[in-house]
């Protein structure tokens, strides 16, 4: 266009300049003839309009040529800014949080709200170290009957006087607590078998409430999913405080473990999904740190309030502001997309937007906006259990399942193990419990600093050997070392800490998004296979006190060497699709992977 300018501008003057110069001739032939006059002063006059003419077309081209170089200048602006904006909303969804912000200020607000749900589980947990303490106790016919807190042998204090009638009331030692479930439902003697009982289902119920709550996650959404743990984990402990008899507790703490560990795997998926690939380590690991601050807390509780009806009810009241998370928190955007629900991800990413303070991408007024969303594989047509057979019928995601779900199991067996026998580490089950608790926080932040520098196989790997080799250990050492075992033991509650958060993080960056929540909530459900040989393992102490140690450490070092065999996930983004996720570790596909990450 400034080209054409310049060519009209160049004609116009030459016509000007031949125009002028024959007007100059008119004017001498004028002076030499009068009766040329009138006819001069015409063709002077015509050539006038036409000089005017030809200035008039100049002005009428520059005018043109400007408007088409502002078109032209205005269109390329408009191309340069489309392109730019457009260009994340039509790449992966770590992309578009790279665009947004990938820790920022809704970023920041959501983890540390999803703080206090994760902390709830320990809640849940382990509140039953305190709610059904065994104390000392004697036959109500007045005989000390007594037994130590180990309670190996009850023959004595079953009976009464006689050693023949069975004792049917009991006196309980009050000093520690003025009330327990064992002391309220007289859970000893005949009845102590309740107390194994009471345990093992509230075992089974964290199963069901990994398997159940997973695909729930994965089916309805993650809001839907936190809706329902939130009743159940409200529910089961208001019923666990007001229960009348001994069954109807047992049912109420199978709810509230169903609820604590469902909200607890729907939590962590949640902040993992809204948080970009640079943080994603230090926040899935940090999400960890609540829950031993739970356990902390419950000890705070139970030494300020020794009747377990009020300990547990003090413990369900926060557990109400939960129903409020529900119409605060976010659906995850890559459910959204993976559903095909592309309008409702597009309202969740201007939501973020503008609390990150970013500007969405300008949309054409007559296209779908949901169009530069990316593409993901469509689950919302498909069955329900169609995320679960993804994952089995891959012959790659079969194997990382099959692997995860043994660390999973080695994990919870070494936690759980170490955590439940801390309270005997010495004779205040106060400190104790709290000394063990602590013990995680160190380990987490281990996490946080080496994941990223040695990867997460390196570091499982470690953490689990780790753990394995200080039982072991602490299986050879002479009884009247029990300070050194004590150390051991709580080295090996920092591997096994350890391992159980890295365990997380693991397995939602080796499985994809349609069936992250199933994989997580299917190896959660395999490591309460551990949970429930946890107190098994734990009673063979009675017939040798190196059996527990033994079991635990070579199953830690077996979890050790297994992990061994996964791809290494660091630094890479979360799989959107089941491809993307068995390319992770593919020597064929990891180039091009990578590529893909350093692109984003």
């Amino acid at each position: 266009m400034v080209r054409i300018q310049r060519q009209g501008q160049v004609q116009a003057k030459s016509i000007i300049m031949e125009t002028e110069a024959a007007a100059e001739n008119q004017s001498d032939m004028r002076r030499n003839s009068g009766e040329s006059c009138s006819l001069t002063t015409a063709s002077s006059s015509d050539l006038v309009l036409d000089v005017d003419l030809v200035a008039a077309q100049m002005n009428d081209l520059e005018d043109v040529a400007e408007d088409d170089v502002k078109s032209s200048d205005v269109k390329s602006d408009e191309e340069t800014v489309s392109d730019d904006t457009t260009a994340p909303l039509s790449q992966g969804v770590d992309s578009i949080l790279d665009y947004l912000g990938q820790f920022g200020r809704f970023q920041q607000v959501l983890y540390l709200m999803l703080w206090l749900p994760a902390a709830s589980m320990a809640a849940g947990v382990y509140s039953a170290v305190y709610l059904e303490w065994s104390p000392n106790y004697t036959c109500a016919d007045g005989k000390d009957e007594g037994r130590n807190m180990d309670h190996t042998d009850y023959d004595g204090a079953c009976f009464r006087s006689d050693n023949v009638t069975s004792c049917t009331e009991f006196e309980y030692d009050t000093s520690l607590f003025s009330s327990t479930v064992v002391s309220d439902f007289n859970l000893v003697c005949g009845r102590q078998y309740i107390q194994t009982l009471s345990k093992t289902i509230y075992m089974m119920g964290m199963l069901v409430g990994s398997f159940v709550f997973g695909w729930m996650g994965d089916v309805c959404g993650r809001r839907m999913a936190f809706l329902a743990t939130t009743v159940c984990l409200t529910l089961g402990s208001v019923g666990c405080a007001v229960a009348p008899n001994v069954e109807m507790y047992i049912v109420a703490r199978f709810i509230t473990s169903c609820g604590g560990m469902g909200i607890f795997i729907t939590v962590f998926v949640l902040s993992m999904e809204f948080i970009g690939p640079k943080f994603r380590t230090m926040c899935g690991v940090a999400i960890q740190i609540p829950f031993a601050l739970g356990e902390l807390y419950i000890v705070l509780m139970a030494y300020l309030i020794r009747d377990w009806r009020m300990y547990q009810t003090l413990l369900a009241i926060p557990f109400f502001s939960f129903f409020a998370y529900v119409f605060l928190m976010p659906e995850s955007v890559r459910w959204l997309i993976s559903r095909g629900r592309k309008s409702e991800a597009m309202v969740v990413l201007s939501r973020v937007a503008k609390v990150n303070k970013v500007i969405l991408p300008q949309m054409d007024d007559e296209s779908d906006e949901t169009e530069n969303l990316p593409e993901m594989e469509d689950n919302s047509s498909k069955p329900a259990n169609a995320g679960m057979s993804q994952m089995f019928l891959n012959p790659t995601l079969c194997l990382r399942f099959f692997i995860m779900a043994l660390n999973w199991v080695v994990a919870t067996l070494g936690y759980y193990g170490l955590s439940l026998s801390s309270a005997g580490l010495s004779d205040d089950p106060f400190t104790s419990f709290a000394l063990s608790a602590t013990m995680e926080i160190p380990a987490y932040l281990f996490c946080i600093s080496c994941l990223d520098k040695a990867g997460r196989k390196g570091i499982l790997a470690f953490s689990q050997i780790l753990a394995g080799t200080t039982c072991l250990t602490a299986a050879l050492m002479p009884a009247h070392l029990a300070t050194f075992t004590t150390v051991l033991t709580l080295i090996g509650k920092f591997g096994a800490s350890a391992s159980f958060a890295i365990v997380f993080i693991f397995t939602a960056e080796l499985f994809p998004t349609p069936v992250r929540n199933s994989a997580i909530g299917l190896c959660s459900t395999s490591a309460r296979v551990g949970g429930l040989l946890a107190p098994t393992i734990a009673s063979l102490a009675s017939t040798n006190p190196l059996l527990p140690f033994l079991i635990m450490g070579c199953c830690s070092c077996v979890g050790g060497l297994a992990a061994l065999l996964l791809p290494e996930t660091a630094g890479l983004p979360l799989p959107d699709t089941v491809q993307e996720a068995v390319s992770i570790g593919s020597k064929n596909k990891k180039n091009n992977y990578r590529n893909i990450m350093l692109t984003i």
